[in-house]
């Protein structure tokens, strides 16, 4: 895609962001990203913009590409989660991404959600979308939930449950995006890409249903060799294959990206949003870490301050050198 294609299509990103991070989150959430891009650009604030908290690591499917399979905890306690959301948004962070294993699954999540919501924060949930019924949709919104993130990994509902491990789930999870989109509430389609789905067509047909089923976007995510993928000697997307996804399929769909739907698509790669100071991931024990693939602690969020471990957070990578969210390892 050209300088000038990329120009004309900017509006439409910026769109884009705003509809799916912080419409439904209100007027504080406007103001808590002026205060954000404040202490970030002039005061070098390392605070991240997001942080995502893996609620539970319970889950009804057993995917082939999990990226938890390895990650076993208990359940992060729900006053213990209210406590650190208080104190996330009382440290300036503007989004919080409630994950696991199936999120779903959590006794404590809709008020999880009514929390950060009412302290004016944007709030995302990854679900499989077996649970997500036209009930629970309603009462997430009720809560106050930003978007949703639905996972479909085939347009084809023999090889989306095979890869899952869980018969019904295409079903459920068509469902659960068309439940989304009756209730007002953004979803967002997440899959994957690598060079077999790119080259086979399979993850342009995922694109193509996304928009079908009324998703307001598509989140691909390149493969990291961690979870069920870790150890892997043969790299699952190349350099070709990248290049093909920013200059084709992003100029094809623009409702489509990968980490940000800015960053990505202004530099033409994947852009890390923990490399870039954006994000840090929670697992359920209140481990701090960069992301989900890192060996190495901030602290724990349980035992600490939360602001004193944001303090901490710099955006070096400590996770994978087969990481294929970063052209360059460091």
């Amino acid at each position: 895609m050209t300088a000038a294609a990329k120009l004309l299509r900017l509006p439409g990103r910026l769109l884009l962001l705003e509809k799916l991070f912080v419409r439904r989150a209100g007027f504080k959430a406007y103001a808590h990203l002026a205060s954000y891009a404040f202490r970030k650009t002039i005061l070098r604030d390392r605070v991240p913009l997001a942080l995502m908290i893996a609620v539970t690591y319970r889950c009804q499917c057993r995917c082939v590409h999990c990226s938890a399979s390895r990650l076993r905890a208990a359940e992060m306690p729900p006053e213990a989660l209210l406590g650190i959301i208080r104190q996330a948004a009382a440290a300036g962070v503007v989004k919080l991404g409630l994950t696991g294993g199936e999120p779903l699954l959590y006794g404590g999540l809709d008020r999880a959600v009514g929390l950060a919501a009412s302290l004016g924060m944007s709030v995302s949930i990854d679900t499989n979308g077996l649970l997500l019924d036209a009930r629970r949709a309603a009462a997430l919104k009720a809560a106050g939930i930003t978007i949703m993130n639905v996972s479909l990994d085939s347009a084809e509902a023999r090889a989306h449950d095979r890869l899952r491990a869980s018969p019904g789930c295409f079903e459920k999870a068509s469902a659960a995006v068309r439940h989304c989109t009756a209730a007002g509430i953004p979803c967002v389609i997440s899959t994957y890409a690598t060079d077999r789905r790119i080259a086979n067509g399979s993850l342009e047909k995922v694109i193509k249903l996304s928009a079908a089923l009324g998703a307001d976007a598509v989140r691909v995510m390149f493969p990291v060799h961690s979870g069920r993928l870790a150890g892997r000697a043969r790299e699952l997307m190349s350099p070709a294959n990248k290049a093909r996804f920013f200059g084709e399929l992003l100029a094809r769909y623009p409702f489509v990206y990968s980490e940000s739907p800015l960053f990505d698509f202004i530099s033409g790669r994947v852009e890390c949003s923990m490399r870039k100071g954006l994000s840090v991931y929670m697992k359920p024990d209140g481990d701090l870490l960069g992301c989900y693939a890192s060996s190495r602690p901030l602290g724990n969020a349980l035992n600490e301050p939360l602001a004193g471990l944001l303090g901490k957070f710099s955006g070096c990578c400590a996770s994978l050198p087969a990481c294929n969210l970063a052209e360059d390892k460091r």
